[in-house]
């Protein structure tokens, strides 16, 4: 019996990284999101200036119409609208709109304006500018209620300047808002790591059983070796992935946001990469036992679902978790081995975790991963070998009870 060796593993791992980064597949998913991230950040912000920049003109008409034309007419300075001049009839404005000189007119009605109401005639309402039109004239019209009503400029700023509440910790530590953000950031990032990466491994594993390879490597180290090479191949993989992504998403954020002021320390994003770290590695080591498991990429496709429901799953119920994420099903949860990554990120977004539960979760979630791997190379030893059929359970009931570890003869 061979024993386990990291020299072999440390080969398996070059050997992969060296594929991985020649592969066109993975080239192409690294640089494609970054453009995807770049591109859709560009497009939010030109749709942003190009709606700063958008003008349009209005007219007035109604009873009223004249003491807020008025109010308009100093309020209205710098802004996108156009006030257009006379006050007139709705027959006349109307006629304007069809005409193009104005883009629609506000009508006032003494009943519902006080009811909180104002209708604004265009000629499609559908394609009207709706929000820039709120944007606008919506805090200007609460105002001008506000005066109607009799309150001074003072007393107005104070009803209507919004009420936030700030949540302060008795130590004086002040919350972060990437403290928040991170784990839900590391969230979706697994998810679609996982999803990539796994499935990069698992259709090599298909491919080199259809070559015969395993073959070759399987003579000379064991299954144990092979598997846990694959997986920090590919983890090392992912974590280059990761990186380029997180670039691209700082410096498309950047255009939009100070960095400096979202508080970002390693403290706080520590947990989150060890949690991710180890949840990629667990759900790798599915992606491989499938993989070995399957006859050829057909089957494969069909079934990778079930993996990714793994990390999947916890999300259809983040928004309860994130309310109560200290709740006793969210702690047991917590402690359930697939879902152990997700979960306590998705806590770690809505609270911080005691020192106990940090250590009780990531104890699971390594004696999982352990676990999955041990198991994933059971599965390997006898799927990679077995080429004419897919894996039946009466063979993994086999692979489970009649595994010897050590090296695999072929």
């Amino acid at each position: 019996m061979k024993r386990f060796s990291w020299n072999n593993v440390w080969r398996v791992t070059w050997w992969e990284l060296r594929k991985g980064i020649r592969s066109p597949v993975f080239v192409a998913m690294t640089l494609l999101v970054p453009v995807l991230i770049v591109g859709s950040g560009a497009v939010g912000y030109f749709a942003q200036r190009a709606s700063h920049e958008q003008r349009f003109s209005i007219a007035l008409a109604g009873e009223g119409a004249q003491d807020f034309q008025a109010f308009l007419e100093v309020s209205l300075a710098g802004s996108p609208i156009t006030l257009v001049h006379p006050i007139a009839g709705p027959e006349d404005l109307e006629a304007m709109v069809r005409q193009g000189s104005i883009d629609g007119y506000l009508v006032f009605d003494a009943v519902e304006w006080m009811r909180g109401r104002i209708y604004y005639y265009t000629l499609n309402a559908r394609s009207a500018k709706r929000q820039a039109l709120q944007a606008s004239l919506g805090g200007l019209l609460r105002y001008y209620r506000l005066a109607e009503l009799g309150l001074g400029p003072e007393q107005i700023a104070a009803a209507t300047t919004p009420v936030h509440i700030e949540f302060l910790s008795l130590s004086g530590e002040e919350t972060s808002v990437a403290a928040q953000v991170a784990p839900m950031i590391v969230v979706m990032v697994l998810i679609m790591a996982a999803l990539l990466s796994g499935q990069v491994l698992m259709y090599g594993v298909i491919r080199e059983k259809r070559n015969r390879i395993v073959e070759i490597l399987l003579s000379s180290i064991s299954s144990l070796e092979l598997l846990v090479g694959k997986l920090v191949g590919v983890g090392a993989l992912s974590i280059v992935q990761v990186l380029v992504w997180v670039a691209a998403g700082l410096v498309t954020a950047a255009r939009f946001v100070n960095l400096a002021d979202l508080g970002l320390t390693v403290s706080d994003l520590a947990p989150a990469i060890v949690y991710f770290f180890l949840g990629n590695i667990m759900l790798a080591s599915l992606y491989a036992a499938m993989g070995a498991s399957m006859k050829d990429a057909e089957g494969a496709s069909h079934a990778q679902g079930m993996v990714i429901l793994i990390p999947i799953i916890p999300l259809f119920a983040a928004s309860f978790i994130i309310m109560s994420p200290n709740a006793p099903w969210a702690r047991v949860l917590s402690h359930v081995p697939p879902f152990v990554p997700v979960t306590v990120l998705l806590r770690l977004s809505a609270t911080d975790l005691p020192a106990w539960e940090y250590a009780s979760t990531l104890a699971m979630l390594v004696l999982s991963v352990i676990v999955f791997v041990y198991m994933g190379a059971r599965i390997f030893e006898r799927g990679l070998l077995q080429y004419d059929r897919a894996m039946g359970l009466g063979d993994l009931r086999a692979a489970f009870s009649r595994y010897r570890p050590g090296r695999t003869r072929v």
